[in-house]
This record gives structure tokens, sequence and C-alpha cells, in this order.
């Protein structure tokens, strides 16, 4: 079982722990693990205290300083999936403001890629493959609505300007219509407008 270090944020913690074991929590709640299962936590009750919504967040966030090593990679993932994914139980989740939330994503963007530093990437086994249509919706519904990571966000305009920059005279592949012969840029214009959506399919 992984040792917390004996800073100022396991004593914060630890806080609203015990804050948290010696109440009654009336309303919206949500159950947490003392110990995180990733470090060597279980499933008794000793183990799990029903919190906030605001104070489970923040309880993940001191994880990830009060750990080293592979255990703070678990708690950096832990609080990123706690900021980008729905849980069917836990209705009312706590949303970081957008400062919280940009070095969560940074934490968690380091964390990757220092991951995988140095290992060869291949796609060999999703060579000739593609996914089902039932994945395809599947995947398409998971991020719609309410549960999609932008929802109700915009993105800075320090966030949009880099983007055009990284895109700026990157030409797009340019690729033929098997029905009308018209050339366009990027696949998505051609599966968009053309071949099976081609207006001349019929006639070629």
């Amino acid at each position: 079982m992984t040792t917390f270090i004996p800073n100022k944020y396991t004593q914060w913690y630890y806080n609203i722990i015990s804050n948290a074991k010696t109440r009654h929590l009336s309303g919206y709640k949500e159950r947490h693990h003392i110990i995180p299962k990733s470090l060597g936590g279980t499933n008794y009750k000793s183990n799990i205290v029903k919190l906030t919504a605001k104070e489970h967040f923040v309880c993940h966030h001191l994880l990830v300083k009060m750990v080293t090593g592979d255990a703070k990679k678990k708690m950096s993932y832990a609080v990123w999936l706690l900021c980008n994914l729905k849980n069917p139980s836990q209705t009312d989740r706590y949303v970081p403001n957008s400062r919280v939330y940009e070095t969560i994503r940074k934490l968690h963007a380091s964390t990757v890629s220092a991951k995988f530093k140095g290992v060869k990437k291949t796609y060999s086994y999703w060579k000739d493959k593609t996914h089902s249509i039932e994945s395809k919706e599947l995947q398409s519904l998971v991020k719609q609505g309410e549960n999609n990571p932008m929802w109700g966000r915009k993105h800075r305009q320090s966030s949009i300007d880099n983007i055009i920059a990284n895109q700026k005279n990157i030409p797009k592949p340019k690729f033929t219509c098997m029905h009308c012969s018209t050339i366009v840029g990027g696949k998505s214009n051609l599966l968009r407008w053309h071949n099976d959506n081609c207006k001349l399919k019929e006639i070629s």
C-alpha cells in the first residue's frame, strides 16, 4: 500500500476525511475511497466516506500532491477522469473553474507524454481493421450533449490562435471523387460531398 507524503496537502486531506466521518450529510453526496483502490485500498466500509461533490474533487486533487512516482501518475489520471467522464450514479458532479481544469489538463498531458517518451509508435494492430457501426454510434453517443468535455465551455482566444497557427501552411491531401472526378482537399470533404454522396453518383 502506498504511503502518503507527510506534507500540508496530506494534512488537509485527512482534515476533510475526519470531518466527513463525524457528520450526517444530507442531499447529494458521493462515495470516496480514503485509500484509493489503485493504491491498495479496499471496498470495506472503513475505507469509504461520503463527501460533497466539491469535497470529492478537492480530495482527488490533493491526492496528486500527496504521492510520487507511479502513484502520482495514477492519481493525476484519476482526477482527470473525474473532470471528464460522467458517472450515472453521480448526477451533480463538481465542475472546476477553467484555471484549475487547465492545471489538471497540463499535468495529465505531461504524465502521458512521459509514459510514451521513447516508445516507438506502431499501428500494426489496427491494420486492415475498422470500427463497427455499433461502435461508431456508441463513441458518438458518449460524447454528445452534457457528456462532451467541452459542454458549456469555450476555447480561450489563445487556444484558438494556437490551433490556427499549428494548421497554417499545412496542405491538405488531395482526393479525387470516383463519380465526378472532382479533386477535393481533405478526406472529410471527400466523404461528405463526394463518392457515395456525390450528386453525379446515379449518372455515373
